[in-house]
């Protein structure tokens, strides 16, 4: 007999969607049936994958068997208590993206501006509202072998069992990679100072001055409204920087930026995973990466170029036109990676043992 569980997103975060999509076709090869237990702004997205089960968050439900927090939300470990009274039995797993990186990596995020004062006061509320959290729950994932080294250094004493499993999606790519289609060096996230926005801006009117073909994208749910300075305005009337900004993007047009990029902009501050990094590769698209975080354990020469500890604009430039240059096989290794280390039908065996670890059942057994 199916168990339920409930993929949880009680907190509005369109890059989340298409991780839980792979989640739910991983937990329908399991002894459990999936819903989509989420924040109602995700509407739109679920109009366009009707064929998944969903329940809003603001709907009362009955408790499930396992409830498997994806994305975080100050509303978790109510959810929690509510379903584990009507429930007790039910197993609690939590994604844990961005754990903890201690007090000298958040003073020096903090003195160096990769994240503003009050940012860098939620994220520290955070840490502790994370940990009482954790507390509830039977097993915690983490995204990336650096992930799990800031856990167990900073939560190891809460002595809740954990394991390592990547970013994983469906391949919303379709049909072959279209060369001919990407043409531009793309911003596609969050625009904020620990994924060096301005720095993009810096580089977009450096480069456009010295190459009148070079085309940019932004394409962020970030207003941007007060960067946008006469250069820019002048690139985005020739046509040369695509922007999309201001709202929150649906799936298909991420989806389209991605799939338009020649390039991706991946040079942040910090980094226990991507889901950009992912979405790019989903599309063969390479990136230029800081040499940081999980981008070491992802990003090579096969599918993209890491910049070293220190670099100019001219660094950036020396990345991006090495790119240009071998850009045929980068774009397939990109598209490699992606299908070897993030599609979700790669790691059925790896989320099986993670179930496991949790005391979940797997195959009708409990382990």
């Amino acid at each position: 007999m199916k168990k339920n569980v409930y993929i949880m997103s009680a907190k509005y975060a369109p890059g989340h969607f298409s991780h839980m999509l792979a989640y739910y076709k991983l937990f329908q090869e399991t002894v459990y049936e999936p819903l989509l237990f989420i924040d109602p702004d995700y509407e739109p997205f679920h109009k366009e994958y009707p064929d998944f089960r969903v329940e809003y968050t603001t709907e009362k439900v009955k408790a499930p068997d396992m409830l498997f927090i994806y994305n975080l939300s100050p509303d978790d470990s109510r959810i929690v208590r509510s379903f584990r009274k009507a429930n007790p039995a039910m197993k609690v797993i939590f994604v844990y993206h961005e754990p903890w990186y201690g007090i000298k990596g958040w003073l020096c995020d903090l003195l160096h501006k990769n994240e503003s004062p009050m940012e860098s006061g939620k994220a520290l509320a955070r840490f502790f509202f994370v940990k009482r959290l954790i507390k509830s729950c039977d097993q915690v994932i983490l995204p990336s072998g650096v992930a799990m080294k800031h856990y167990q250094k900073y939560c190891a004493r809460l002595h809740v069992p954990c394991c390592v499993f990547p970013l994983v999606f469906t391949d919303e790519c379709g049909e072959a990679l279209h060369m001919e289609n990407k043409r531009y060096f793309s911003f596609i996230s969050t625009a904020s100072a620990s994924k060096h926005f301005e720095l993009f801006l810096d580089y977009t009117r450096y480069k456009a001055k010295r190459d009148p073909t070079a085309k940019f994208q932004i394409a962020t749910r970030t207003d941007i409204t007060g960067y946008i300075d006469d250069e820019l305005n002048r690139l985005i009337q020739e046509k040369r920087l695509l922007l999309t900004h201001g709202h929150s993007l649906s799936n298909a047009e991420i989806n389209h930026a991605y799939a338009i990029s020649s390039c991706t902009w991946m040079v942040y501050a910090r980094s226990t995973q991507s889901g950009a990094l992912c979405k790019s590769f989903m599309f063969g698209t390479p990136v230029i990466a800081s040499d940081i975080g999980s981008f070491r354990e992802t990003v090579n020469e096969d599918n993209g170029v890491v910049l070293g500890d220190s670099y100019t604009l001219a660094d950036i430039d020396k990345a991006y036109e090495s790119i240009k240059a071998h850009f045929p096989p980068l774009c397939e290794g990109a598209r490699r990676c992606f299908l070897s280390q993030f599609y979700y039908a790669s790691h059925r065996e790896l989320f099986r043992n993670c179930l496991s670890v949790a005391g979940c059942e797997v195959n009708g057994e409990t382990t």
